[in-house]
């Protein structure tokens, strides 16, 4: 009997992978989608679900009309008809309240929340009406590319079964598991493993409607940032994310931000709705992510995280690429010149963004406290960038560099060995 072989499969069922099989059935190849997840009616990971509206954000930009995420410089949109609340603020609390402020002119957003539950469930009924094969319920465990096609071996309840295609492509998320099975994470570093819940909290008090809050300081009991902000579940119903790890879990971290924190008061009244979790391995990103017919994108090959939007632009992309190689064409180098080009953290200063954010492992309370106190009161330009977000806080605070070398001598060396740390000491120190 003639085995069937796919043009294309896809490995996970996320906005890449989704977007990725939908562009390449629309493009008359075969194509089967292969997701752990038994159905798209419930979002139960935590995740990100903003859009970012920064200019050139990733190589492109992306506006919001008719019902529609257009992403201008790549020409193509994905339809969304769900929920849009739009961020207008974001501010970084020091233990004593001391304010970092980021916005735009005239209110305007520079994100927005979207309901990422009907984002995909949408995209997932788009696959089925375009014909592409979804296998759901069903668990990719690893394969072969011999050269000339490239086996998927997959587990779907007790059955084991083998699958063939021309072009494979990994779409699985932020824990590159199949991505390191067909050797695409060779030269990669494992630089620390994070474990991140997210609480939805009726009851909150003091919090700003469409802004996103995050607090620093060893007060918080935490060596990231606690974050508040808006939730798509309702206005009275805002997110705390807390990240941690195996020795920091996050769950205890917010029975103690809840109970012994500045915000005690904030949280005394809460109700929790409803609960997320994920844990998160950060890798520096691939340069090179595919290896001769198999293909990573997005989270897969990131050092974290894509974001959604990042993640519609991997699988345009992707897609491109596919359709050249089949036809004898570098798709797969031109992705990658893409990539390596587009994702700010493939370039050489990608740890400037852990190094710009390790506040609470450097500095004390009562350090954060007098930083912070520098700028308190300046409105920075709004942004919801990991990656622009640590240079303009500071440049903000450096801007009074002669002020803290005279007054906080200790505080300056600090500020000054910041880029001689490596991103697991940034992380975990």
């Amino acid at each position: 009997m003639k085995k069937s072989v796919y043009d294309a499969i896809i490995i996970g069922g996320g906005p890449a992978g989704l977007l990725a099989a939908k562009l390449l059935k629309e493009k008359g190849l075969s194509v089967a989608l292969i997701e752990m997840k038994k159905s798209f009616d419930k979002l139960s990971r935590a995740c990100s679900m903003q859009l970012i509206l920064d200019d050139g954000y990733e190589g492109d930009f992306v506006k919001v009309e008719d019902g529609k995420f257009i992403f201008q410089k790549a020409g193509f949109s994905v339809d969304y008809n769900g929920k849009l609340i739009p961020v207008c603020h974001k501010y970084y609390h020091s233990p004593k309240n001391h304010i970092m402020h980021f916005a735009l002119p005239d209110e305007k957003p520079f994100a927005y929340k979207f309901d990422k539950q009907k984002l995909l469930k949408d995209l997932y009924e788009d696959c089925v009406k375009a014909g592409v094969e979804v296998l759901l319920g069903t668990r990719a465990t690893g394969g072969n590319d011999d050269g000339n096609e490239v086996s998927v071996n997959v587990i779907s309840g007790e059955e084991h079964k083998t699958l063939y295609c021309k072009k494979l492509v990994i779409a699985e998320g932020v824990n590159p598991t199949i991505t390191e099975k067909f050797g695409l994470n060779e030269g990669r570093t494992h630089m620390a493993t994070a474990l991140v819940m997210k609480y939805f909290l009726k009851g909150v008090k003091g919090i700003e409607k469409n802004s996103w809050n995050l607090f620093y300081g060893r007060a918080y009991h935490s060596n990231a940032a606690v974050i508040i902000g808006p939730s798509i579940h309702g206005e009275d119903i805002m997110e705390m994310t807390i990240t941690g790890d195996a020795k920091n879990k996050p769950a205890e971290t917010f029975e103690k931000v809840v109970k012994n924190s500045p915000l005690s008061e904030n949280l005394k009244d809460i109700e929790i709705v409803e609960k997320q979790g994920c844990s998160v391995k950060a890798y520096n990103a691939s340069k090179k992510p595919y290896k001769g017919n198999v293909i990573s994108i997005g989270d897969a090959t990131a050092m974290v995280e894509v974001e959604v939007q990042g993640a519609f632009l991997c699988a345009f992309k992707a897609a491109q690429a596919i359709e050249k190689e089949l036809a004898g064409k570098p798709g797969f180098e031109e992705y990658t010149s893409w990539w390596n080009s587009s994702f700010e953290f493939c370039g050489e200063q990608y740890l400037r963004v852990a190094q710009g954010y390790a506040l609470v492992p450097v500095y004390t309370d009562d350090e954060v406290d007098y930083l912070f106190s520098l700028v308190d009161g300046e409105t920075f330009e709004g942004t919801y960038s990991q990656y622009k977000t640590p240079k303009l806080m500071w440049d903000g605070i450096r801007n009074h560099e002669d002020k803290i070398k005279a007054e906080r001598p200790e505080t300056y060396q600090k500020i000054l060995r910041i880029d001689q740390m490596t991103l697991g000491e940034a992380i975990q120190k």
